[in-house]
């Protein structure tokens, strides 16, 4: 992820309380539980989109909902945790 990063849309979708404690910088909160309603957000023209949760099981299950909108969708491996950089506030 780290090499595509730039060309990433990157979701969170774990709880505000948890994405105000420390995201990947320039990440997008959407929570899971509004990611159907609310998958129009991502932009159409998004060529990856990597999906953040607290833990890869939720991040997964979120990608799939989003590979089912069409979006080239992935998940961070490892779940937050996975990600090697600083979080930000």
């Amino acid at each position: 992820l780290e090499a595509r990063r730039a060309e990433a849309y990157i979701v969170d979708v774990r709880h505000l309380t948890a994405f105000r404690e420390g995201h990947i910088k320039g990440s997008h909160l959407i929570p899971y539980a509004e990611l159907a309603r609310r998958s129009h957000e991502v932009p159409a023209k998004a060529s990856l989109v990597v999906v953040v949760a607290a833990r890869e099981g939720r991040a997964k299950q979120a990608a799939k909902l989003l590979r089912g909108d069409g979006y080239p969708a992935r998940y961070l491996k490892g779940g937050i945790g996975g990600w090697r950089d600083k979080l930000v506030k």
